[in-house]
């Protein structure tokens, strides 16, 4: 049983690793940071199946689990900041950003300044690569409620752009 387990967390991971990796990255915004949740999360999880406890939809819990691994290590940082909308309106006269920290400054800082709920749905399914039942499950949330969140994240996303073209 241990090891059917553990072969099934790896093929998993295997799997999902591009979107693990992506989560995790647009998450915390530093490639190491990502690396090293994903990496930690596997031995974590590793050392449960180990243990004997049991996970019932592993796929998910590893979705969950990261989830909850970056949340904490934003939590910890001492350098964190909220960001307001009013802040970040000259990111919107970019056309396209430049490279991939642009990028990610850009999507974090419209993402900081929604609620968390919605922000959470829209990276699970942007770039976690989720669908909306497999949200709901990972957020132990009706799927409507995940529908919901990532509609009304967009709408203010596109109020703020459109704010910011006025």
């Amino acid at each position: 049983m241990k090891i059917e387990a553990t072969d099934e967390l790896t093929k998993i991971v295997e799997e999902e690793l591009k979107n693990l990796y992506r989560y995790a990255y647009y998450r915390l915004g530093e490639k190491q940071d990502a690396e090293d949740t994903i990496q930690d999360l596997y031995v974590s999880l590793h050392s449960k199946i180990e243990a004997g406890q049991g996970i019932e939809n592993l796929k998910n819990y590893i979705y969950r689990a990261l989830s909850t691994n970056c949340t904490l290590l934003l939590r910890n940082r001492t350098k964190s900041r909220i960001v307001s909308i009013d802040n970040i309106e000259h990111n919107f006269a970019e056309a396209e950003p430049k490279n991939l920290e642009e990028e990610f400054t850009l999507i974090n800082s419209l993402l900081e300044a929604i609620p968390d709920e919605q922000s959470e749905v829209i990276r699970l399914h942007i770039h976690g690569s989720r669908s909306f039942v497999e949200i709901a499950e990972i957020l132990e949330i009706p799927v409507t409620t995940a529908k919901s969140r990532f509609k009304y994240g967009i709408e203010k996303l596109k109020r703020e752009f459109e704010k910011a073209d006025s």
